[in-house]
């Protein structure tokens, strides 16, 4: 069963156009001009129950956009979305119940408030039973390690046990799809890594459908099993994580005795320029110094280039990994833009 369906979604935002100075202002007020940014452009998808969804762009990609169409916070252009088979922007009591959206960057519960409180309040608002409200409480705090905080106000916690409190909030009327949106902004590694490992378990014994938004690439490659890419509002990708970085190429980090430029290494191997890195920056002359070489190749590229450095350089160490996530995902937005650029 598809818990999420979204087909041929578009946003597109108007905003006035101002031009400089005072000329600029007094056409600002008598004849405004308008200009359109389309901030989701013809994106379709379904997604099913339980799954974990990691949802990755830059800023002003249409992650945001995406999520409030998804939760009923602003209706699309065009195309249509349905969740749990309701429309979102209608906003029913079942589908209220049935939903969480939790942004990082916005607080949504009550500041001057202890944490108890707050969550009372909530209790109230979904009518949940006090039984299992006391169930839903006590292991939601004891699995993020926060009891002790309760009587706290919540401006008063720091950004990470703010986050975790924001969480139990938007968890406890328990609902069946959830929609994280940079959850892990601003944490420090260990608040960032204990979230995440909240976010596994109850995923992984609710069943609860989870969209997350990141830019923190640990985040969508510890947690989805199914990564969507957007840029510009398009979606450029939509498949398994594992899907993007079984293309066959590797990293081969290798440390010199001598001090190589990119040209000479690129002139010996064969290699585009593009796939050697030296360890520090980019730039040649700012590394005149550095004996690090990254090369990004293929597996059948490691033994012919091995062979070519060792006949010049020579080697103290060296090893062999996987590419990341990351480095995959700037490489899709790389070509994109370099495919832009020649239309």
């Amino acid at each position: 069963m598809s818990f999420i369906r979204a087909s041929h979604l578009s946003r597109t935002f108007k905003s006035v156009k101002k031009k400089e100075g005072l000329k600029g202002t007094f056409e600002l007020l008598f004849n405004p001009q308008h200009q359109e940014h389309k901030a989701l452009d013809d994106v379709s998808f379904e997604i099913e129950a339980g799954a974990f969804v990691g949802l990755i762009g830059a800023n002003g990609a249409g992650k945001t956009t995406l999520l409030k169409i998804l939760s009923g916070l602003i209706p699309p252009t065009s195309g249509t979305a349905e969740v749990l088979g309701e429309n979102p922007f209608k906003r029913s009591l079942s589908f209220r119940k049935n939903i969480s959206l939790v942004m990082g960057q916005k607080a949504q519960l009550w500041w001057d408030l202890p944490a108890l409180d707050a969550f009372e309040l909530i209790r109230a608002i979904y009518e949940i039973p006090e039984k299992t409200y006391r169930d839903r409480l006590g292991m939601l705090a004891e699995l993020l390690d926060v009891t002790k905080l309760f009587q706290t106000q919540i401006r008063r916690l720091s950004l990470g046990e703010r986050m975790k409190m924001e969480l139990i909030g938007a968890l406890l009327h328990w609902p069946k799809v959830i929609f994280l949106d940079e959850p892990t902004i601003g944490l420090d590694v260990l608040a960032a890594h204990k979230l995440r490992e909240f976010l596994r378990d109850f995923n992984s014994r609710e069943k609860a459908t989870i969209i997350l938004t990141s830019h923190n690439m640990e985040d969508i490659e510890r947690l989805c099993s199914r990564v969507m890419i957007l840029k510009t509002g398009k979606l450029l990708y939509d498949g398994k994580p594992q899907g993007l970085t079984q293309s066959g190429e590797r990293q081969l980090k290798i440390t010199l005795l001598e001090t190589p430029l990119v040209s000479d290494v690129a002139a010996l191997t064969g290699l585009a320029p593009e796939q050697i890195s030296l360890k520090g920056g980019e730039d040649a002359e700012e590394l005149a110094n550095t004996n690090h070489l990254w090369l990004t190749i293929k597996n059948d590229q490691i033994a012919h280039t091995l062979q070519k450095l060792l006949g010049r350089y020579t080697i103290s160490d060296m090893g062999i990994q996987g590419q990341s996530l990351e480095r995959v995902i700037q490489k899709i937005y790389e070509s994109e833009s370099a495919a832009g650029s020649r239309t």
